[in-house]
């Protein structure tokens, strides 16, 4: 979009998140835990501040010190935080998360409704389209359409966006337990979202859930036919795929040794949104994405090691992908 100041806005929960710096260390082990800025899409946007992209966070925060130390710290990234609001009355959700050593993830969130859901207080009508103009890209996730009423406000912004001529990006980042009628409540609601969209990543899971095939280049086809023109699907050490105008190409893994994948999608996306834009090559954007997302894996989960432009553009280099 002609006068833009960011290339995304991204729309999603700002969380803590305490874990073990490394897979395959418990609580109990003794070396110590970090604590950071968490929620799918704020680790999104901290990896696309770090590629050096222009993002803006759409969010709510509880009027706490766990709040202010979010805004404090994923402003000094580089993300824009004028989306954020802190609200009254509400605390700030905590996660807590680990990985064991055969790679099992295990969460436990401190979210309640009406005591730390802040994001829950978000409506369409707080965000003026002027907010919406600064973007290229309007980013938003599967997080934001799990309660009906987040659902409808969230739907009201995307198609506000696509009114104003913003490109739309939609990831299907789903949990299971997050989702009252189950499966089939999950597939019917994000099928709604990628009929918005104009390119989606997810994973070889969602592909199945959204699709109801098994084979991720079948799924492929059968997404690209609910509506968006792109469709990009990853699993994990088996590379990824890109489908678009009926062609399938894939993507493969880049090798890495993991020291803590939880965010590996996340930074994937980022990766994708750093390079993709309207009009773009696809293709191009999930090889940078997934090398992207090797760097990421194997090192801590602290913000400051997520990897640069330039650290992605020299392991490319050395791969020849």
């Amino acid at each position: 979009m002609t006068g833009a100041d960011l290339d995304v806005l991204t729309l999603g929960m700002m969380m803590g998140e305490v874990a073990p710096p490394h897979a395959g260390e418990g609580f109990g082990d003794g070396r110590g835990l970090v604590l950071f800025p968490s929620g799918s899409m704020t680790i999104f946007a901290l990896a696309l501040a770090r590629l050096g992209s222009r993002v803006g966070l759409l969010s709510r925060v509880g009027d706490d010190d766990l709040g202010r130390w979010m805004r404090e710290r994923v402003e000094d990234a580089g993300i824009d935080i004028g989306g954020v609001a802190s609200i009254a009355g509400q605390l700030t959700p905590l996660a807590l998360a680990s990985v064991d050593a055969m790679g099992n993830k295990s969460f436990s969130y401190y979210r309640f409704a009406g005591i730390s859901d802040p994001l829950a207080t978000l409506r369409a009508a707080d965000v003026p389209d002027a907010a919406l103009r600064r973007a290229r890209v309007f980013d938003f996730g599967e997080a934001s359409l799990r309660s009906p009423l987040m659902r409808a406000e969230t739907l009201l912004l995307v198609q506000r966006a696509r009114a104003l001529g913003l490109a739309v990006c939609y990831t299907p980042n789903y949990r299971a337990s997050a989702w009252g009628g189950g499966a089939v409540e999950a597939a019917h609601v994000q099928r709604q979202a990628l009929a918005l969209a104009d390119v989606v990543l997810m994973n070889a899971e969602e592909s199945e859930l959204l699709s109801g095939c098994s084979d991720p280049n079948a799924a492929a086809q059968r997404i690209v036919a609910l509506g968006p023109p792109i469709v990009v699907i990853t699993s994990g050490n088996q590379g990824a795929i890109v489908a678009m105008d009926r062609v399938v190409t894939s993507i493969p893994a880049v090798p890495v040794n993991v020291v803590f994948d939880i965010g590996a999608g996340d930074s994937f996306h980022a990766g994708f949104l750093a390079i993709w834009r309207p009009g773009g090559d696809p293709v191009d954007a999930a090889r940078f994405a997934s090398h992207t997302a090797a760097l990421k894996i194997s090192r801590e989960p602290l913000p400051e090691l997520l990897p640069t432009r330039d650290e992605v553009v020299a392991i490319r280099e050395t791969t020849g992908t």
